[in-house]
Parts: structure tokens; sequence; C-alpha cells
């Protein structure tokens, strides 16, 4: 079973059966999408009232999420389910500046009276939130950090009294952990747990904030068995290990995450590859002082943003006509440049061929 056939399947409403980890996917999940500006006001509206109010064209709706099509039927499939289609929806956000080269997005998500749940997005197809991504090896707060803090702030001051779930997935999972880090002590005293879904870590700074020890036994990192962007940077979280369906980085992908009842196939351990590339990768990080992990990110995404290509999905759909440009790009790079690139991708390699490390 995965999350489609969960929502088919399960019928009974939140004060039946529990808020458990399968639901806070599927709401973080819904984070990606593009709703009409009706949502961005005052106006809360119940997930089986869309169609009243309307929405947007499927291709403009869908378009953020990695897998449009499952996106596109889990949607029709919560506006039917009697556990979903009464969830009400407000204040939603949708930022993209690639001057500060923050990517953000966010909904608030009214479960049941007194319990609700903020959903950060991870990364959209765009360049900018990609770089977003690269910075978070360098750069602490990133954009969307900051702006989730005083997102979540905002509406647990909006709603007080009320309970809070906060979550994403991938650097949603790693803004909602920074968000419930970073606001006041009165409110993290409302939050009931923090999703982080196969999101990566951070720079060590986000451990010793005041806030960590009050929010970090609230946390819940889950990743797939071969996990590789959930294992990114430090991370001190404990996590589960689930089973999916899907071979190496495809796991990413909720879709094809194993569901028993109403969770997830655990397993004891990740893949050998995800252990060993997640040493290697960190290895390699800490090992690179800030100043050149951003000027390597500075050439790679350099690289990235003269193929003309609208977004990275663009690029990845069109990598084998990509890899001539990339190459000649590369053979074109200032000489310092190119043995400054070639000693890193060289020490990176070294460092996975270890199996020791």
């Amino acid at each position: 079973m995965n999350i489609l056939t969960y929502v088919e399947n399960k019928k009974e409403s939140f004060e039946k059966s529990p808020f458990n980890r399968v639901d806070a996917v599927i709401l973080c999940w819904l984070s990606y999408y593009t709703y009409p500006d009706y949502l961005k006001g005052k106006k809360s509206v119940a997930l089986k009232d869309f169609d009243k109010y309307g929405l947007l064209p499927d291709k403009q709706m869908y378009a953020e999420a990695f897998n449009p099509r499952g996106s596109k039927k889990l949607f029709k499939l919560l506006e039917k389910s009697p556990r979903f289609c009464n969830i009400k929806f407000c204040d939603y956000r949708d930022e993209r500046d690639e001057a500060q080269e923050k990517q953000f997005a966010a909904i608030c998500i009214r479960i049941m009276k007194h319990k609700y749940f903020v959903a950060f997005r991870g990364t959209d197809p765009s360049f900018t939130g990609w770089k977003e991504d690269f910075n978070l090896a360098c750069c602490y707060p990133i954009p969307s950090q900051a702006t989730a803090a005083e997102y979540l702030s905002a509406e647990m001051e909006k709603f007080p009294d009320r309970q809070f779930y906060v979550g994403g997935h991938s650097k949603g999972g790693n803004v909602a952990v920074y968000a419930a880090v970073n606001v006041d002590k009165s409110l993290q005293e409302r939050i009931l747990n923090v999703y982080n879904f196969d999101g990566p870590g951070f720079l060590n700074d986000v451990y010793i904030e005041d806030g960590y020890e009050n929010i970090a036994d609230k946390i819940i990192k889950i990743v797939p068995q071969s996990s590789f962007v959930g294992m990114l940077l430090e991370t001190r979280d404990c996590y589960s290990i689930i089973k999916s369906r899907n071979l190496s980085i495809l796991q990413h992908d909720p879709f094809s995450w194993n569901i028993k009842d109403d969770d997830y196939c655990y397993l004891n351990d990740r893949s050998k590859f995800s252990i060993r590339l997640e040493r290697a990768i960190n290895k390699w990080l800490e090992e690179i002082p800030i100043n050149e992990r951003a000027r390597m990110i500075k050439m790679v995404y350099g690289a990235l943003t003269t193929l003309g290509m609208r977004d990275f999905n663009e690029f990845v759909r069109t990598l084998y006509k990509q890899i001539p440009a990339l190459y000649k790009r590369y053979k074109n790079l200032e000489p310092d440049d190119r043995v400054f690139f070639d000693e890193k991708i060289t020490r990176l390699k070294q460092l996975f061929d270890n199996k020791q490390n």
C-alpha cells in the first residue's frame, strides 16, 4: 500500500482515528501545490469546497510537485475522502526571489477544531530553489529558513490555544525543524510534533540554538533505506528508516513508500550505498572551508544557468543533450578554477571509493 491506497481505504475521521505519520506526509505534500490567490487572504476553505471556489488549471496547480501525475490523483482522492475532505486551508504563501536566492512556500491546514498543521514546501523545479538548496552547505540561515520561522510564529499567534504539527518533505522538512527551533518558547510548548521527511540536516549552528533542546524530542525524521537527500549535512536527530519500492535517489518520492495499516513499513538499516555516499559527501564537505564551498556552488550553479533551461526538470529531461555543453563550460574555465574543481571532485571520488571511510 502507498499513500494513494491509504487515502482510498482510510475512512475514519481524525476524531475517531488519531492523526499519524502517513497523514503527516500527505499534508506536507499539499504544500507543493499552487493555489489560487483567495487562499492568501484570511479566508479559510475546506478541501471539499474547492470546486465551489475554483482551482487553477492542472498544469499550473501541480507544476511545483516533482510527481505531477501522482499529485493530481492524490488531490482528487483527498477531496472525496471522509477523513480529509473537511480539513481547511488558509494563509497560503508562495515566494520566489532570485536576488535573495530564496524559494519558499507554506500553507496552514486545520485538521480539526483545536489542531493545525503548518506544511512547508520542499524544493520546486526552479533554479532559484536549487541554488538555495546548494546554499545549505555554506549559509545559515538561508532565506526560506528565516521566513519559515516568521510564518510559523504568525500562524501560532493567529490561532492561540491551538496545538500545532509542523512538517515538510525534503528542504521543507529542514525549514520545518528550523522554524520550530526558532519560535518563542511559549509557542514551542504548543507544538506536538515536527516532521522531517527525508530532509537534509544543518550546519552545526542549529544544534546550539537555545530552542533546539526544547524541541529535539518532538522531531520525527523519516528516511527511505537508500536516502541521499535526508542524510546530507550533519544529522543529529534520530531517524526511522522505511521501505520504498523505488531504487536509489528515486526513493525520495513519498509515493514510493510502503505502508501497512496506518504506518510505514520500517527497516533496521539503510542500504550500504546510502551509508557510503553519506559518509563520503559529509566528510568531503567537512574538509572544505565555507568560502570554498561557496566557490564550488557558484561554479556549478553558473554552469547550469548558462544552458538556457527553464527549470531543473527540463535539465533532467534533456540531460543527454546538456552533457556536451557542460563539458564545454568546464573546458572554458579559468585555469585556477579548473584546478580547484578537479581537486575537489577527485577528493570526493577518493572518499567514496574508500570503503572504510
